[in-house]
This record gives C-alpha cells, structure tokens and sequence, in this order.
C-alpha cells in the first residue's frame, strides 16, 4: 500500500482548496460598499469610535490551549500501546514529550502566558 494514497488524499485535498478560492476570487460578487468597507460590518451604527484597540491576547492563548490539548489527548492512544510497544514506545513517548516541552518552553519565554 504504501504511502501514494496519502500522498493522493494531501495532494487532492490541496487542489481542491485551490480551486475554490481560485473559483471564489473569480466568480463572487465584487459590489464594495461604505457598508462593507467599514470595520464594523454588524449592521449596527458606530456611535464613537473605540477609545482604545480591544487586546486579543486571550486568543493566542485560547489557541495555545487547544493545541497544548490536543497533544496531551495524543497520550491516551500511546499509553494504551505502551506494554506492547515496549522500548520503542517508551522511546517515542519520551520524544514526544520533549518536542511538547521545547514548544511550551518557546512559547512561555515569549511571554504568551503573561496577561497585563
């Protein structure tokens, strides 16, 4: 079996991706509007402009989150396989561990987990 059918799945995946926002770019309407320039585009009238930009810090967290998860959740499979995976599990654990490590050390020096 191999590897082609993946490589196949990626590769239509990809294209088809493409194609759409080729099509997209090609075929929507293209009517700008104040309306739909605007920044607000909630039907609502701006009153004031804002006094200050809304911070988005909590979304970088947010997906750090759910990434930081979505990794540990990858520990449950592993950890049900680790008796007859025996060394060689252990060994991918361990790696896995370390990358997950390397990332939240890369990601806490940068100061993502700091809320001010």
């Amino acid at each position: 079996m191999g590897i082609l059918p993946i490589f196949v799945l990626v590769t239509l995946a990809v294209l088809f991706g493409l194609f759409v926002m080729v099509l997209t770019t090609f075929l929507g309407p293209k009517k700008p509007s104040p309306e739909k320039l605007a920044p607000y585009e909630c039907g609502i009238q701006e009153i004031e402009a804002p006094k200050r930009r809304f911070p988005v810090k909590y979304l970088l967290t947010g997906m750090l989150f759910i990434v930081f998860d979505i990794e540990i959740v990858s520990f449950y499979p592993l950890a049900i396989l680790l008796h007859s995976l025996k060394v060689f599990g252990l060994i991918e654990l361990l790696v896995f561990l370390l990358i997950l490590m390397i990332g939240y050390i890369y990601v806490w020096r940068k100061g993502a987990f700091t809320w001010e």
